[in-house]
């Protein structure tokens, strides 16, 4: 039984519930918390001791499950608090495995306290409590304010007048936008440079530029103490928004920078090196031209294919083809398939694996991303809800992410090469194939392929290049991903375990839904659910007006949406509505690209349409005036001799019409009978119409 960080351990003969904190690299021993005690000091525990004890059915582990907090979710007041929290606890919880050591763990704590004004030591233990209980996350140190009060009570507010009588404060400016403002534009002009000034003579120049006015005399003159941030404030400010390697480059210089600050590939300063002390994700462009699953005769372009690789054991660990280019949205979807069920995730697209061919579903210790998609403040929940150390590639490093370059080289070249649509060297030459017309494969099929790389990759694939250590020499071990892999955890492993649904969550993308009377509404397909139906949430919309929600989607597989509250932070699940259905499956991308032509298309036949109603109206006007045409020369008539008969002209219109009698006709009969004086009808008060049917009824009476 392998045992990881954040697994829950239950013994069930005393019901004491246990989460794993740390787990020492040779195996033998870790580190433990209590869960059903009000004890805030972490439990050492032997592994061989514990894994005795599963076997023989006195405990039973679990996997780790928290309350998911987005940070999107999150106001700033919620933010500033955790950040200050995790500010003073932040250097004792990562000295691992020193804090979990009585004696050290109390000498760490009283330096802190002393930082920060004698701050008491029981608070500390508090809060690294939370964080412990949390699987080591810092959204532990919100404040839970949704547990405080009554519905429908008011809440004891914490005034700004008694936090200040308390520190001893008593003129101390209330920071706005406008001061922050001040101190970037200070730190930028006047700190980072290589002048190499004090952070003491950069508030001096701070007040100088924004917080004086001249005197009479000429000189400056401070504005009054309640009105300028003190130089604690600034200090404080810029330490929580300090971006160490900035720092370092603009005072130092770039040279010397990448002489002795820039990270080293091989080193880590969390922890020993094993599986999961580090995560390699990056994207590239695959050199294949894929089609539509809508109309297999649309090209829809390349696809971008991101892999999450153990830096340990090289062993690919996550992955996903998208049709966006490299972004936080695709990353994310290769992280959260990092700690997916891999059997399941296989099942999908139609390849039945065991769970031993890709038994990876852990969260690491650190992951190394381009600057690109780590640096985008989405990248905040991966801190701050699952306690993962991002670090950034800096730029022109490609060698910090060499391991997960090679892979890249040997997808394209061993396998994406040999496909229909493939890129090849001589397409771009003047009279050279174009092999985009060769496009056979969407994206569904690209993506079974690239899965069956990775199973092959893991499991087959011998790297001759490896250097093994000198106890994977002595244990005979593979240089096979997956063995390296299954060698590392049971001999340094440093992998953590979170639920698939927590992951997923933290690192989906998120946006604003609306809600219509026609369902919840997002880039143009409709969604319900459980929750919207028993609220009467469409009948509402119907009614009164349309309104904007929070939700979470995967731009993968559009067939669900999440709903946050704002109140609880929980979410609920969308699911498409019944004519939606034909996009459940898809890609966000290509349904994207589905609506864009169908809008093309439209267009088209609209013009076409408008085109044809043109020549419609002209054909009617030339009708019309033919029918107007026709009207000159009549015999005037009174208006009532022209209304006074219309029941009889509609009956003998009818009966031509059923005679077959044609006007026309009757007209030439009547003029040629004229003309060459043959003799007249009987009745001659008839009209030449009905002396026309008369003489046919008489023929047909005649006949029979």
């Amino acid at each position: 039984m392998n045992i990881n960080v954040n697994t829950i351990i239950n013994d069930l003969d005393s019901g004491i519930q246990y989460i794993v904190l740390w787990i020492s690299s040779d195996g033998e021993y870790g580190y433990w918390h209590n869960l059903s005690s009000t004890l805030r000091t972490p439990i050492k525990f032997l592994i061989e001791e514990v894994n005795t004890n599963i076997f023989n059915g006195i405990y039973e582990t679990g996997i780790f499950s928290a309350e998911i907090q987005p940070e999107e979710m999150l106001n700033a007041n919620e933010r500033e608090i955790r950040n200050n929290r995790w500010e003073k606890i932040q250097g004792v919880v990562e000295a691992e495995p020193d804090v979990y050591d009585k004696k050290k763990r109390l000498q760490m704590l009283r330096k802190v306290a002393e930082q920060h004004n004698n701050l008491s030591i029981a608070n500390l233990y508090k809060l690294i409590d939370l964080y412990w209980r949390s699987g080591k996350s810092m959204n532990a140190l919100i404040p839970a304010y949704s547990s405080c009060g009554a519905k429908g009570k008011n809440r004891q507010k914490y005034s700004r007048e008694n936090l200040s009588l308390q520190n001893n404060q008593f003129n101390s400016k209330e920071l706005t936008d406008t001061d922050r403002e001040n101190f970037e534009r200070a730190i930028r002009k006047y700190y980072l440079n290589q002048e190499k000034r004090s952070l003491k003579s950069t508030y001096e120049k701070l007040l100088q530029n924004f917080y004086t006015k001249k005197s009479n005399d000429g000189k400056l003159k401070l504005l009054p103490p309640n009105e300028i941030p003190s130089f604690r404030q600034f200090q404080y400010w810029y330490r929580k928004n300090r971006d160490i390697v900035r720092e370092t480059k603009k005072r130092g210089g770039d040279k010397n920078f990448e002489l002795e600050s820039r990270a080293v590939l091989g080193k880590s300063d969390y922890g020993l090196m094993g599986p999961g002390a580090q995560y390699q994700i990056d994207a590239t462009v695959g050199d294949i031209y894929l089609v539509s699953q809508f109309d297999r005769s649309n090209l829809i372009g390349r696809p971008v294919i991101y892999f999450v690789i153990d830096a340990f054991s090289r062993m690919v660990t996550g992955m996903s083809v998208a049709l966006e280019g490299p972004s936080w949205a695709s990353a994310m979807m290769a992280f959260a398939n990092m700690a997916a069920d891999k059997v399941a995730y296989c099942k999908e697209y139609g390849i039945e694996i065991t769970e031993n061919e890709w038994d990876c579903h852990h969260v690491p210790a650190s992951l190394l991303g381009d600057r690109g998609e780590m640096i985008s403040k989405n990248a905040d929940n991966l801190v701050n809800m699952l306690g993962i150390r991002i670090v950034n590639a800096p730029p022109y490093r490609a060698d910090l992410k060499g391991i997960i370059e090679q892979h890249f080289r040997t997808i394209n070249t061993n396998s994406v090469a040999l496909l229909p649509g493939s890129v090849k060297p001589d397409m771009s030459k003047r009279g050279g194939k174009d092999y985009r017309l060769d496009a056979s494969l969407d994206i569904r099929q690209f993506t079974q392929i690239i899965i069956k790389c990775v199973l092959y990759y893991n499991n087959h694939h011998y790297m001759d290049y490896f250097e093994k250590s000198e106890a994977m020499i002595r244990d005979n071990v593979d240089a096979i991903p997956s063995r390296i892999w299954e060698w590392g955890i049971k001999n340094c492993g440093a992998l953590r375990s979170f639920p698939e649904e927590m992951v997923r969550m933290a690192v989906l993308p998120t946006d604003k839904a609306t809600v219509t009377e026609k369902g919840i509404k997002f880039r143009g397909l409709f969604y319900s659910s459980d929750r919207a139906v028993r609220e009467a949430w469409f009948e509402k919309a119907r009614s009164k007006k349309w309104w904007q929600i929070p939700i979470s989607y995967n731009p993968c597989d559009m067939a669900n949406l999440y709903i946050w509250n704002q109140d609880d932070k929980k979410y609920d699940a969308c699911y498409l509505l019944e004519w939606n259905q034909k996009y459940a499956g898809k890609y966000l991308d290509e349904i994207i690209y589905e609506q864009k032509e169908e809008s093309i298309k439209q267009k088209q036949l609209k013009f076409s349409e408008t085109e044809a109603k043109v020549n419609l109206n002209a054909e009617i006007d030339a009708i019309v005036s033919d029918a107007q045409g026709m009207a000159v020369g009549l015999p005037d008539k009174s208006k009532k001799e022209r209304i006074s008969n219309i029941n009889e002209n509609r009956r003998n219109e009818r009966d031509s019409i059923r005679l077959g009698v044609n006007p026309a006709d009757s007209l030439e009969n009547d003029s040629g009978a004229t003309n060459s004086g043959q003799t007249k009808r009987k009745d001659e008060n008839l009209d030449p119409i009905m002396q026309l049917i008369k003489s046919k009824v008489e023929e047909r009476l005649k006949n029979e």
